[in-house]
């Protein structure tokens, strides 16, 4: 903070020598200038300007601009913006390619293909001879359509995938962990991915049974139904798994999403609060900024988050309320809760 001061008092006595024949352009220029000075301090004061490594950007940003007959308008860019959800769906793909390295077999394993039943019932219906074999068979691919496994299972495993990720990534699990996880989906996935073949080798055997006779009772359908069953009972505890799993890490994930929200929300206070005493103590830096005009202070990403976008938080401040602090009549707590603050 000492170095802030002394910061602050050259700056302003280099301000007190702005001259200009044009009293306009000269409160423009003091302006502009009083914005470089006070984005500097919280800059400092907020330690914004680390790296995290020579070649790496500051950690965040202070940018300004000034709307006559408005005020000041500073932008300010935090770590804070970047912490708060560390996982969404719409970054799943991606998040994949990152740990390639540990779950490679679940990158390269394909999504479980779903039966491709309309194909199913064209083949069988040009080689069916008799209305009752139609029956018989329009059945049977009822009972496959309404067992349809494989687009439950698929968005079970995506779940499933998506909280071992976002347990990842809030430090709920390691590596090891993830790694473990992520070969038990891919596993899943290639048990289901089997007794879908197992359905295509049913289907085909099925039709070249039908093609080959004329007479629907020699096709023997009690097999058919008893080979098909036998494979849904093989399903059946896969998806349970695929399912429970499912439910346990999104449980988790959303425990932990939880935790970390209070957690940021701390951080937010925290941060407000160091940001509030700055513009209380050094707002002075200010001071060409008319009296009936405004500061606004827009926390970039800092809102309210909704499904479409993170909103920014923002906080509105009249001149005489900086004076305020200036003079000594109002605290930074007393200027924090008197700003209007809102998120858009």
């Amino acid at each position: 903070m000492k170095a802030i001061g002394t910061l602050l008092v050259a700056s302003l006595s280099a301000l007190t020598c702005v001259q200009s024949t044009h009293a306009q352009e000269a409160d423009l220029a003091e302006i502009q200038r009083s914005i470089e000075i006070f984005s500097g301090v919280l800059r400092e004061g907020l330690e914004l300007n680390t790296r995290a490594g020579i070649f790496s950007p500051f950690s965040g940003s202070v940018q300004g601009d000034y709307y006559m007959r408005q005020g000041v308008v500073l932008e300010v860019v935090s770590p804070l913006a970047n912490s708060r959800s560390v996982f969404s769906w719409q970054s799943f793909e991606s998040k994949l390619q990152q740990l390639s390295g540990q779950i490679s077999n679940l990158a390269n394993t394909p999504r479980v293909p779903p039966p491709d039943l309309e194909a199913m019932r064209e083949s069988m219906a040009l080689s069916l001879r008799a209305s009752a074999a139609q029956d018989t068979y329009r059945d049977f691919l009822e009972s496959i359509r309404n067992n349809d496994f494989s687009k439950e299972v698929e968005e079970a495993l995506a779940r499933a995938s998506e909280s071992a990720l976002s347990l990842h990534e809030l430090g709920k699990i390691d590596d090891a962990r993830l790694n473990a996880l992520m070969a038990q989906v891919s596993d899943i996935r290639s048990n289901i991915g089997n007794r879908i073949g197992a359905i295509a080798q049913l289907r085909d055997e099925l039709g070249q049974a039908a093609q080959s006779t004329s007479n629907s009772d020699s096709i023997d359908m009690q097999s058919f139904e008893q080979r098909w069953q036998a494979i849904v009972a093989e399903v059946e505890p896969v998806l349970a798994a695929a399912r429970e799993q499912a439910a346990q890490l999104s449980a988790q994930a959303e425990l932990a999403k939880q935790e970390r929200e209070v957690q940021w929300q701390g951080e937010l206070q925290s941060f407000e609060q160091k940001l509030f005493a700055l513009v209380c103590d050094y707002g002075a830096a200010l001071r060409a900024l008319p009296d009936n005009e405004h500061l606004t202070l827009v926390l970039k990403g800092l809102g309210s988050e909704n499904e479409n976008r993170r909103e920014d938080r923002i906080h509105v401040l009249a001149k005489e309320q900086l004076q305020g602090c200036l003079q000594g009549s109002v605290s930074s707590s007393a200027l924090q809760s008197g700003a209007l603050t809102y998120s858009f």
